[in-house]
Formats: C-alpha cells, sequence, structure tokens
C-alpha cells in the first residue's frame, strides 16, 4: 500500500507579517466604507430639507407660466387621495373673477439615474397639456439631463390628453407621441409616464368634485 506524503515549499506560505498587515488594511478599507457612508448619509439630512424648500420655491414660481402667465391670477393648492390610496397635492389657477384658468400637477418617476420631479400644466378641462417643467433629476450630463430642454419639453405643449403619451425615436406621426432625447429613452420614457400619471391623477379628482 502506497501512501502520497505532500510538501509545502516554504516559497507558497504567506508570512504572518503580511497577513496581519493582509488583515488590518482590509479592516481599514470596510473602515473607511462605512464612515464615507455615514458621512454622505449625514450631508443628504442637512441638505434634504434646503434642497426641497429650493424644489417648493421653483414650483410656486412656475405655476403660473405652466397655465399661460395670466397678468392677475389667485392659486389654490388642493389635495386629493386617488384611487390607489396615494395622496397628491395640486394647484388650481384662476383669475380674479374666481374663473378656472388651469391645473398644475406635481408629478414623478424613477428615471435612469434617480427619481426625476416634474411639474404638469393642465388646462381647465384637462383636455390638453399647457406645458411641463422639470423641476429636480440627476439624470446623465449630455443625455438624460437634456430632458430639461426646451427641444424636448416644448413637444408637449398643446398635446391632447385624449390618449396617453408615447415616446418614439424616430419624428412622431401622431399627436400623442414625443420623440426621445437621442441616448436616453429611459429618461424620456420617465417623463412621459409622469405626464400621463397626473392627467389621471387631475381627472380622478375632478371625478370625485367636478365643481
Amino acid at each position: 500500500m502506497s501512501t502520497v506524503s505532500t510538501i509545502s515549499e516554504p516559497g507558497n506560505e504567506i508570512p504572518a507579517p503580511v497577513r496581519k498587515n493582509l488583515l488590518v488594511d482590509a479592516w481599514l478599507v470596510l473602515f473607511l466604507a462605512i464612515a464615507f457612508g455615514a458621512a454622505l448619509a449625514f450631508v443628504h439630512a442637512k441638505l434634504s430639507p434646503i434642497i426641497q424648500a429650493n424644489i417648493r420655491n421653483e414650483t410656486l414660481s412656475l405655476v403660473p407660466v405652466l397655465v399661460g402667465s395670466p397678468e392677475e391670477y389667485d392659486v389654490k393648492e388642493l389635495s386629493h387621495v386617488t384611487p390607489s390610496g396615494e395622496s397628491i397635492s395640486f394647484f388650481h389657477v384662476t383669475d380674479k373673477s374666481d374663473k378656472g384658468l388651469g391645473w398644475v400637477i406635481p408629478a414623478s418617476s424613477i428615471g435612469f439615474a434617480d427619481r426625476i420631479q416634474i411639474l404638469v400644466g393642465l388646462d381647465e378641462s384637462a383636455s390638453k397639456i399647457m406645458g411641463i417643467r422639470v423641476v429636480d433629476q440627476k439624470e446623465t450630463p449630455g443625455l438624460g439631463n437634456l430632458i430639461s430642454d426646451p427641444a424636448f419639453r416644448d413637444q408637449f405643449e398643446d398635446a391632447p390628453t385624449s390618449e396617453p403619451l408615447t415616446i418614439v425615436k424616430t419624428d412622431p406621426a401622431h399627436s400623442h407621441q414625443i420623440r426621445a432625447v437621442t441616448g436616453a429613452t429611459i429618461s424620456s420614457v420617465t417623463v412621459a409616464n409622469a405626464v400621463n400619471q397626473a392627467v389621471m391623477d387631475l381627472r380622478s379628482y375632478l371625478a370625485a368634485d367636478p365643481s
């Protein structure tokens, strides 16, 4: 009966001091990762209220713009619980005689990089889009962030709401089609989906309280 014996070559073993240094380095990397994550969370917690306040101020400044920039107007902020149970807030713009001029609905959806927040302006009957604005996005510079540019957003003006908006990669053939930003289809679709959701949310409110 034969036996096989193994002989470890001296050069194959990691010296104890090296093993110790590797272990220290591993713990150091882990500690730095935790510290960096905690620092980011702290900064985000500190900046979040400021960011939200800025978005709020920008929203209020854009409300009249998205219903035709009337010279005199009043704005009422309303709230509504959608059929899905989500609580939303939006704005109704009227003239000084209380005649409705239109609606502005905040909406958001997850884009390529993060959540995209927009404002959607609709006419009084919610049958036509008067305009949109992107108020917060973190999409890829030079690609997805072009959803904020007039070349993209102006396509939504005067689009009817009789059909949901769809994104196409070529020249639109129908009034409910929007041409995507080149190289940023996901970001473009996200904006269209948010607009469609805003229309549905307002319609659910009008159906519940047509006055």
